[in-house]
């Protein structure tokens, strides 16, 4: 994770994403981008798999998605890992909108 941020570990989530299209040059690229990218606490990138933990208050599914695709790489298409992705996404909105409710109880 970079030095200058910090996972809160109430955010903190694990992905497990199944990658195609990904040849070693893109992998070892993909992985120092994931390395210096705000909220990423860990990264593991090997040919078929991407382990990605990360802070979701400060990075989305979304925006991990569209770093792979920017090197190369994309999610696989089978049924199995767009499931979990949507899975994913909904598990982030919550604890998005969660954490928004907390800051607006703190607030008052």
């Amino acid at each position: 994770m970079s030095a200058d941020s910090k996972a809160d570990d109430r955010t903190l989530v694990r992905r497990h994403l199944r990658l195609d299209h990904m040849n070693q040059l893109q992998i070892e690229k993909l992985a120092e981008v994931f390395d210096a990218e705000p909220g990423v606490a860990k990264v593991v990138v090997r040919k078929h798999w991407l382990d990605i933990d990360y802070d979701a208050a400060q990075l989305t599914l979304d925006r991990v998605i569209a770093l792979l695709e920017a090197y190369g790489g994309e999610l696989s298409a089978d049924w199995w890992t767009a499931f979990k992705a949507h899975w994913y996404r909904k598990r982030e909105e919550k604890l998005r909108a969660r954490l928004a409710r907390e800051e607006d109880e703190h607030e008052r």
